[in-house]
């Protein structure tokens, strides 16, 4: 397997900086995982990042040390043919997504974009209709998903390894970050209505509570129900002054909590001593950046889909409705 991959990121910003450096990771097979189900070093052979692009560069250069173009717009990507970009991640800020894909979209270029994928359902069901009429593939960038508590906790649940789920609750606190312009909703909270989605199936969500700083939502805490009955919460919050990532799921024969920053999960089992299962340190975007090349090339079904971004908008925009109708 030889398939070439030039790659272009849109948006040199904090996430367009890690999606670089994830990119140069891969350039050294060193630093492949042993855990890629597919053939990892045939299919990078072939794979580059040829350009980054931004408004932010007072003009364009190539890095000869890095071998990458520094571009300042789009029209000047679309026009250096020597590039040859058949790939694109979009890391530019949420309310631009749409404009920028749809014009990556119509030079036939594959894309992972950053999360959430628009700031609508309207507009993410869009882009699905034009990749498929210009025959590309777009996947989401809802990088928990590669995280490895995410992928024990859904093989728990699956598999029912400790009986039939029982309640859970989701939890993400922090400060709120300087360089994040977007609502809680739109850049925090997706995150876990995701999550739950991949962990625990299809949702819907019974109440909403909201804890404001001015006219600006600070905390947001959502409670979920399945079709099978089975309940949750989902909380995000930026009044917190510490950091923390978790999932408690609470099962018939034991309890899993995980910690999806350590990237550890305890669990404390019925009739058994609780013990800790500590999962590798892996990085997560470089993950996710392996699973867009091998589907760009059609070798594999990713993590995350399209329809799964389309489940998470669709929330997104009934959480904004109602929050709107209780001002």
């Amino acid at each position: 397997m030889n398939s070439r991959t030039n790659l272009a990121i849109i948006g040199y910003g904090y996430m367009g900086k890690i999606y670089k450096n994830a990119s140069f990771e891969l350039y050294s097979q060193g630093k492949m995982e042993s855990y890629y189900k597919y053939d990892l070093p045939g299919m990078l052979k072939g794979f580059r990042l040829r350009a980054i692009v931004d408004p932010v560069f007072s003009s364009s250069r190539h890095d000869a040390e890095e071998d990458i173009w520094y571009l300042t717009s789009l029209e000047e990507l679309f026009s250096r043919d020597d590039l040859e970009i058949d790939c694109a991640v979009i890391a530019t800020p949420i309310k631009t997504h749409f404009s920028v894909a749809l014009e990556l979209i119509r030079h036939r270029l594959s894309l992972l974009i950053e999360k959430p994928v628009c700031e609508t359902a309207k507009e993410v069901k869009e882009l699905m209709l034009l990749a498929r009429k210009y025959r590309i593939k777009i996947m989401p960038g809802h990088v928990e998903r590669y995280n490895p508590v995410t992928l024990d906790a859904a093989e728990a649940v699956t598999y029912k390894v400790y009986g039939k789920v029982q309640r859970y609750r989701f939890l993400r606190e922090s400060p709120r970050p300087e360089r994040v312009k977007d609502s809680l909703i739109t850049d925090k909270l997706v995150h876990d209505l995701d999550l739950v989605h991949c962990i625990l199936g299809k949702f819907r969500i019974t109440g909403i509570q909201v804890k404001r700083t001015g006219n600006e939502i600070m905390e947001c805490t959502l409670s979920t129900v399945h079709r099978n009955g089975v309940r949750g919460t989902i909380v995000s919050s930026w009044l917190s002054s510490i950091k923390r990532r978790v999932v408690v799921i609470d099962f018939e024969r034991g309890s899993l909590t995980g910690d999806l920053i350590g990237k550890k999960i305890d669990i404390d089992r019925y009739m058994e001593l609780s013990k800790q299962i500590s999962g590798y340190k892996n990085n997560q975007i470089k993950d996710q950046l392996v699973d867009f090349i091998a589907y760009s090339h059609k070798f594999i079904k990713p993590l995350v889909t399209m329809k799964d971004a389309l489940e998470s908008a669709y929330l997104i925009d009934e959480i904004n409705r109602r929050v709107e109708n209780e001002v």
